[in-house]
């Protein structure tokens, strides 16, 4: 790969993204740039330089509906929606668009027989009820659904536990059931909303309806993006002081690491692991 590989990448993106800014426009979706994507666009009116991918978060009823006029819209010779319907072998609960006319196979995915690409992150929001028992319920769901595919609990017992539960009942069908039982909470009937599907600890996932508002359009390099409207109370819950900028040891943290990267190759399955 090219050193500035990164830059390469962000433009790439950003030509995704307005494809996907247009449709939202047209269908009245309501979405916002999330995490790093949102910080970028407030401090570096941009990408984050060393940042390399893109995430928006959209509530689940819209959710819905935006993957159903993207799978219509969008060029399927350019574009694949990749759910875990859509794919058989992706391994996440929330959705990517991919650039399939690109190749990107990161490190801890290049053995899976998954379709690959260029990608926009797109997680859903859900309600975060009031009720103490039912937050508990859902954030066993939720983790229910994160570790169907990569486990991530850390306690050794519910781990083992887990994997005995995975084995007899099925990855899909816990999924499938696990999901129902998030989504069954509308963000609009709450105060407090979550992403189910980041695998991010609740309380990074958690913000409110009145800090999202209505998106607020802000420069982001040659366009303007919509962003939550009280950014700075969102980017403080999830950065701190997000405009210090972090060290070297936390941006290399954060980094998802290419195996293979070409943005001009159309991407072909049996190239994975080559």
């Amino acid at each position: 790969m090219k050193k500035e590989y990164k830059r390469d990448l962000q433009l790439k993106m950003l030509e995704m993204i307005k494809d996907l800014d247009d449709i939202c426009k047209k269908h009245n979706i309501k979405y916002y740039l999330a995490y790093g994507s949102c910080l970028g666009a407030v401090r570096h009116k941009g990408f984050i330089p060393w940042d390399d991918d893109l995430d928006i978060i959209i509530k689940y009823d819209d959710y819905l509906k935006f993957l159903e006029v993207c799978q219509k819209e969008l060029d399927n010779d350019t574009y694949f929606v990749q759910t875990l319907d859509t794919d058989p072998n992706y391994y996440l609960s929330f959705a990517k668009i991919r650039n399939i006319k690109t190749t990107l196979i990161e490190e801890n995915n290049k053995d899976e027989k998954m379709v690959n690409g260029v990608y926009i992150d797109v997680f859903p929001l859900v309600g975060y009820p009031d009720n103490k028992i039912k937050q508990l319920i859902l954030k066993i769901n939720r983790a229910f659904v994160l570790s169907a595919n990569r486990n991530i609990i850390n306690n050794k017992l519910l781990y083992n536990i887990f994997k005995v539960i995975l084995k007899i009942v099925g990855k899909k069908r816990i999924i499938k059931y696990c999901t129902q039982q998030c989504v069954k909470y509308k963000c609009n009937d709450y105060k407090q909303v979550i992403s189910i599907f980041d695998g991010d600890g609740v309380q990074i996932g958690l913000t409110t309806n009145s800090i999202l508002g209505d998106p607020k359009r802000v420069k982001f390099e040659d366009i303007k993006l919509p962003i939550p409207e009280n950014y700075d109370a969102y980017l403080k819950n999830l950065f701190g002081d997000y405009m210090k900028i972090p060290s070297k040891e936390q941006i290399q943290f954060k980094t998802h690491t290419p195996y293979f990267l070409d943005l001009n190759k159309h991407y072909e399955i049996d190239e994975v692991g080559d």
